[in-house]
């Protein structure tokens, strides 16, 4: 069964009753603020053929903290 975010840490099992954030950034960015771990992202466009599912995995935080190697 999926399960849909619907705010506040609710989460609901009808499409038609989640959150839409409007954009995928959105949808990461509340994701980390809310830490959420094995979560998929699903972006559609109103019909059922036209899904797409994104996963997002934690983020790293060696992805943005690299320093260059001294010269």
């Amino acid at each position: 069964m999926s399960l849909y975010y619907a705010g506040s840490k609710h989460w609901v099992g009808d499409l038609d009753s989640a959150m839409d954030l409007g954009e995928v950034e959105r949808a990461v960015e509340l994701s980390r603020e809310e830490a959420f771990t094995d979560l998929e992202i699903l972006v559609s466009y109103g019909e059922p053929d036209c899904e797409l599912v994104l996963p997002l995995r934690p983020k790293k935080a060696a992805d943005h903290d690299i320093t260059p190697a001294a010269d």
